[in-house]
């Protein structure tokens, strides 16, 4: 395959990511979308929140369809195992952790790699919950990391 072709994947199924997300939230006032992914040993895990009229929001705040918001879980999760494989196939590192953010104003997208292990990290380890909900109270309370310069 072209050499591009991995880091085209791997974008198009952060896009697909994206895209689950805000779709799913169907709500034009959706300015931020937030991803998140923990893909480490056998454990892959996905959600998501978003920032609504300048208020931050988890998803089941945002669907209020219970079974909308465990197929939207279930869906990124299947993505970032199509990361997981994609990785795999050309024998790249898969990210332990992916925290992406989408302006839907305009389009741009930023996002954080980690690849050091979280769960896993026999002294610190915490579970991909915690590491998803610690970022988002860190985004309500104003420090969001992804953001541009701009904001």
């Amino acid at each position: 395959m072209a050499e591009g072709t991995f880091e085209d994947t791997f974008m198009d199924v952060q896009s697909g990511m994206v895209a689950l997300a805000w779709e799913a939230a169907g709500d034009d006032d959706v300015e931020v979308v937030y991803i998140y992914g923990s893909i480490e040993g056998g454990m892959t895990s996905f959600n998501t929140f978003f920032r609504v009229n300048g208020l931050v929001k988890g998803l089941a705040d945002v669907i209020t369809d219970r079974t909308l918001v465990f197929r939207v879980l279930d869906l990124g999760t299947e993505d970032l195992g199509r990361l997981r494989a994609l990785c795999n196939e050309y024998s790249r590192e898969c990210p332990t952790e992916i925290r992406g953010r989408y302006e839907t104003a305009t389009g741009r997208y930023r996002a954080h790699y980690s690849y050091h292990p979280i769960v896993a990290d026999p002294e610190n380890g915490i579970s991909p919950a915690t590491a998803f909900d610690t970022w988002m109270d860190d985004v309500q309370r104003g420090q969001d990391d992804l953001a541009s310069e701009s904001n």
